[in-house]
């Protein structure tokens, strides 16, 4: 007997997934990154009441440095916070942006019903969570490596630089506070206790390995911060901090010689409570440190490297000396190579101007000056002295506008346009047919440039095989788009259409394909394609897309 599959039931299940997905993936604490402070006893019995403030353990770095807090004294002098209050308060400043997370010992679900608490900024004592009641609770891996029983979870807070949060929790039938915990926010700067060089640098390697041996008189550091010069010969310089640092991300620090930064902010190199700096080259140092926690509170000193004897003037003179005849077998090393590379050059660019000659011939061929002339002479012949004149003005201004254009790589999208229109006037002329010019309002036609007359073989082509032979019932239809940062170019006809051999197999099609290729080598970063759509029997669509044109 084969069981059916409930689709309900399948949809139930994934529901149940997906809504406890949070669950799985996000944990309220990692409790081992965290340092825990409580009152004294709290920890003795499952059954006692008392808070716990958690916060990132990157901070007990600071303590030794600043454990107190100036709101500390001011909050106990203040009778109207203390009166209400237990004695046993905890206090505990930090210094990073991250929440203090706070969870109450004692509490659990069965008894939650019966605390309320609240969170309060001070010295503005502007309330951030009135009197509320516990509704969360430690989830199953905070009590797995907490080791401690099921307790209210109260949430993290924080506040800025300067100020503290004051957290309180009392029973629902009494105003009496049962608990409290502040912890304020303070700022941070590095300070240097001392320093050493290569010359105490043994009194350093033994503080090292003995940090908990008393200091001598012998220990002494020679230097002091307000004016450290170093000689040549010292390529050590520690600067210990007053910070129990124990992590080499705690510490960065960024080093200016002669004003160039040659070490960017990076965290310190060690573990350790100093930064150790090796190995100078003469010249005027800034070293500047900050904290991780609070990178905008940054502490510079100063020092100087002398110059070694070898970095002298008279021995930098020699030393010029003997780079001058160096140099100038370098140089002459250099002039030879490049000599070879311009002849190599000279040949690429006699190879470049052999097809920029070639497409010069391809667009205006024999047949359409010796065509175009002769509808000049018969012009004449008719008398037509005004059409001849125009006809022949139109024609020299082509050939200006073609010989001008063929020395350049690119012109102006405006003169490229004037010169097809000059072209199709005097094709037009002979041919009769009716062609219209599209241009994307988008395109700045002052501003944009491309390849000087890569269009004219397409457009001769249109004439040529497509409307010749329709005189007046021809139709070329020419549109410039812009399209995602590309200049897109549409010849289109309605002649017979064009045969795949002749668009493989033209003269001025192939010198076009050659120049393309040319062209795409030079600036591969936007390339030119050229695409042939032959409708049968609506004619001829040839597209000319420039990628990235207007980037």
């Amino acid at each position: 007997m084969r069981l059916k599959r409930n689709p309900m039931n399948m949809k139930r299940l994934l529901l149940f997934f997906l809504m406890h997905i949070p669950t799985f993936l996000y944990a309220q604490i990692n409790w081992g990154d965290y340092s825990q402070s409580f009152p004294a006893g709290t920890m003795d019995k499952p059954e006692n009441v008392g808070l716990i403030l958690a916060i990132p353990k990157t901070n007990n770095s600071f303590w030794s440095v600043r454990s107190k807090s100036v709101h500390f004294d001011a909050f106990t002098r203040d009778t109207s916070f203390t009166a209400s209050r237990p004695s046993d308060m905890q206090t505990r400043t930090t210094f990073d942006t991250a929440n203090a997370q706070f969870f109450l010992h004692g509490v659990n679900k069965n008894n939650a019903s019966l605390y309320l608490f609240r969170v309060m900024e001070y010295p503005s004592q502007k309330v951030l969570v009135p009197w509320k009641s516990i509704t969360r609770f430690t989830e199953s891996s905070v009590i797995r490596s907490a080791g401690l029983p099921q307790m209210a979870y109260l949430g993290g807070y924080k506040t800025g630089l300067g100020s503290m949060l004051i957290m309180d929790v009392r029973k629902k039938d009494h105003l009496s506070i049962i608990a409290t915990s502040l912890v304020a926010w303070e700022s941070i700067r590095p300070s240097v206790s001392s320093i050493y060089t290569s010359a105490d640098l043994d009194i350093f390697l033994q503080k090292l390995q003995h940090p908990w041996a008393k200091s001598t008189s012998a220990d002494t550091a020679q230097y002091s911060l307000d004016n450290i010069r170093l000689p040549a010969a010292n390529n050590n310089l520690v600067f210990m901090l007053s910070a129990d640092i124990y992590a080499k991300n705690q510490v960065q620090y960024q080093l200016i010689h002669n004003d160039q930064v040659i070490r960017n902010w990076r965290n310190n190199e060690y573990d350790n409570n100093f930064i150790w700096l090796k190995d100078f080259s003469p010249g005027q140092y800034r070293i500047r440190i900050r904290y991780a926690v609070q990178p905008k509170h940054v502490t510079e000193y100063a020092f100087e490297v002398e110059p070694a004897w070898h970095q002298s003037f008279w021995f930098k003179l020699v030393i010029l000396g003997m780079g001058v005849v160096v140099i100038g077998l370098i140089l002459f090393v250099y002039l030879l190579i490049r000599q070879r590379r311009k002849t190599r050059q000279e040949a690429a660019n006699r190879q470049k101007l052999q097809l920029e000659l070639k497409a010069l011939y391809a667009q205006l061929n024999p047949h359409f000056i010796f065509n175009a002339l002769s509808s000049i002479q018969g012009l004449i012949n008719r008398q037509d002295l005004k059409g001849a004149n125009e006809y022949l003005s139109d024609f020299a201004r082509l050939m200006r506008e073609s010989l001008t254009g063929s020395n350049k790589e690119e012109t102006s999208f405006q003169q490229e346009l004037q010169t097809m229109k000059t072209y199709l006037k005097l094709e037009q002329l002979r041919f009769g047919f009716q062609y219209t010019i599209q241009v994307d309002e988008q395109i700045d036609v002052s501003a944009t440039s491309m390849p000087s007359l890569l269009w004219q073989p397409l457009l001769e082509n249109a004439v040529k095989h497509g409307v010749a032979a329709l005189q007046q019932a021809g139709r070329i239809f020419i549109q410039f788009e812009k399209t995602n940062n590309a200049l897109i170019l549409r010849i289109s006809d309605n002649g017979k259409g064009i045969v795949t051999q002749e668009t493989s197999s033209g003269f001025g099609l192939k010198l076009t394909r050659d120049r393309i290729h040319l062209l795409n080598e030079l600036n591969n970063e936007q390339p030119i394609s050229l695409v042939f759509n032959d409708r049968s029997t609506s004619g001829t669509e040839v597209t000319l897309s420039f990628t990235h044109w207007f980037l």
